[in-house]
């Protein structure tokens, strides 16, 4: 197998904790593992801490832009390619160029491989159109934004998104072109016993609570478009019938003052915890194993890679029907999926934070069927990256 020469161009990146960012970071370490030249062309925060980050994690293949937060839609914001940036792509003879964002970076990925005369792969990961509806308020201006970035999915050789429901999405948009399947995995190795009980124990005391006491866990952007004010207003109808429990929210988010309120003004604060943006793996892994459910009513994501990360801790999560983690998995066998309204959800956690043996049950089958690693992933990727660079040098 040739050495391939990849640059992976997204807008979101650690230290900015998201879906796509991990994504990006993932397909990238795996190919350089696999004896691969791979840069990260990203953002997700300004230069400098972008680089004191890399450096913390010893992660040394990127290729840094600015970006400055924008009020409502933070921590994502405005990206200006810097001159540094520009200079190092130049020097760069790239074989594959593959987009995970149609803003900045992914136009620019389409001038770096037009002019490199190289296949540009993009990856539709996100419901733009819900996104910039959240910003503008309008239903026209939205549909205008849209068609403008659909031009980014028409100009690549070849277009891939993570899931059938995703897919289906990504033809309500307009695109008419064909659509690869390749799905996301996660990092997280499914621990043995031994270490499971280690994490639960850590999880346990990092969220502050007893064994007894049951423990709710999300992970993610803390945004109303997450359909997060669900679960808060849930957790408040469940507390208010005299149930027990510890739900903890971990995640950065344009919402989270306003998050934050509400919870104050219901006096859930002994209920309900913030405890923002988490980049050490290892806490993570601990909430997920202490935890018996992770409600995820998300209307939004398209593949969510807590989905693969719950499992691989045997947390079963609680959707919303029409989501895709509905879409992908089975009411009580390996998930929990209830109607998109208050009376069902609430019925729901109610039932479930009494019934933990119930969860782990399902937990279990999670593991099962729903783990799914990036190793399992990463061939099938450099598989389709040999058969467009092969195809595109038939036409040069």
């Amino acid at each position: 197998m040739a050495k391939l020469v990849v640059g992976q161009f997204s807008e979101s990146f650690p230290p900015l904790m998201d879906g796509v960012g991990l994504v990006v970071k993932n397909y990238t370490e795996l190919l350089l593992e696999k004896g691969h030249e791979v840069y990260a062309v990203v953002s997700g925060d300004r230069v400098a801490k972008g680089y004191k980050f890399d450096e913390a994690a010893a992660i040394n293949y990127t290729i840094r832009a600015d970006m400055y937060p924008v009020p409502g839609v933070k921590p994502y914001g405005i990206v200006i390619k810097n001159k540094n940036l520009r200079s190092q792509i130049n020097q760069i003879n790239f074989d594959i160029i593959h987009s995970h964002n149609p803003f900045v970076l992914g136009r620019y990925a389409e001038k770096v491989a037009k002019k490199a005369n190289v296949p540009l792969v993009a990856t539709f990961h996100s419901l733009y159109r819900d996104d910039f509806y959240k910003v503008v308020h309008s239903e026209n201006i939205s549909d205008i934004l849209l068609k403008s970035i659909m031009g980014h999915f028409e100009k690549a050789d070849e277009v891939w998104t993570p899931s059938l429901w995703s897919k289906n999405k990504l033809y309500e948009y307009g695109f008419e072109g064909e659509v690869q399947i390749i799905p996301n995995g996660c990092d997280f190795l499914i621990p043995d016993e031994e270490e499971y009980r280690q994490y639960q124990a850590r999880g346990r005391e990092v969220a502050g609570v007893s064994q007894e006491r049951p423990l709710l866990l999300y992970v993610g952007q803390i945004n109303e478009k997450k359909n997060l004010n669900l679960i808060l207003k849930a957790l408040l109808a469940v507390s208010q019938k005299g149930l027990d429990f510890k739900m903890v929210f971990v995640g950065d988010g344009a919402d989270m003052p306003k998050f934050k309120t509400f919870v104050r003004a219901n006096n859930l604060d002994k209920k309900i915890s913030f405890l923002g943006r988490i980049s050490d793996r290892e806490t993570i892994k601990s909430l997920m194993a202490a935890a018996s459910l992770f409600p995820f009513p998300s209307q939004y994501d398209v593949a969510p890679l807590v989905m693969r990360e719950a499992a691989a801790f045997r947390l079963p999560l609680l959707s919303t029907k029409g989501s895709t983690t509905a879409f992908s998995t089975q009411h009580e066998y390996n998930g929990f999926i209830v109607d998109n309204d208050l009376a069902h959800y609430t019925s729901e956690l109610v039932r479930l934070i009494g019934n933990r043996n119930h969860c782990d049950e399902v937990g279990i089958t999670a593991q099962k069927t729903l783990y799914l690693h990036w190793k399992d992933v990463i061939d099938a990727v450099i598989q389709r990256y040999e058969e467009l660079i092969a195809k595109k040098q038939l036409y040069k």
